[in-house]
């Protein structure tokens, strides 16, 4: 099976990066459009993000069978788990702030997005050691042959 993971990640990174970028031009901006645009590109990305946890999943054996040291695997993981539970938790939040179940604190979403963006970012990093360090994932490529 191609490994789906690598591919899947980039769009929780994008999306919920964005989605913080769009709540903090909010607060400066609060007229327009980016309120709503933050809470449609926060639940696109944490369903991608929890597509990625999943995805993560299914290929963790694959990772230990190349070679992949466990507490690495493990960190990386839960650094993923933390990630998507703060943003299902930013994500609840935001609809009850929007249906008027709870006042609209924006000091509490914002710093909450931007713990969840450090958060994904060490994520990020931990996977990229994963491959970049110990080469999860990584054909060995033969160089060219020149007659």
């Amino acid at each position: 099976m191609h490994p789906i993971h690598p591919i899947v990640v980039h769009f929780p990174i994008a999306l919920l990066c964005a989605s913080v970028a769009f709540d903090a031009l909010a607060s400066r901006w609060p007229t327009g459009g980016l309120r709503e645009t933050s809470l449609y590109t926060l639940l696109a990305g944490v369903m991608a993000a929890g597509l990625a946890v999943v995805t993560g999943g299914m290929e963790e054996d694959l990772a230990k069978r190349a070679g992949a040291p466990e507490s690495v695997l493990e960190l990386h993981e839960s650094l993923g788990q933390v990630t998507l539970v703060i943003f299902v938790v930013l994500l609840g939040l935001r609809l009850a702030m929007q249906w008027g179940w709870l006042k609209e604190i924006r000091s509490l979403t914002l710093g909450l997005g931007a713990i969840g963006i450090v958060i994904l970012g060490l994520t990020g990093y931990w996977g990229g050691e994963l491959v970049y360090v110990y080469g999860i994932g990584v054909k060995t490529v033969m160089a060219p042959v020149t007659p």
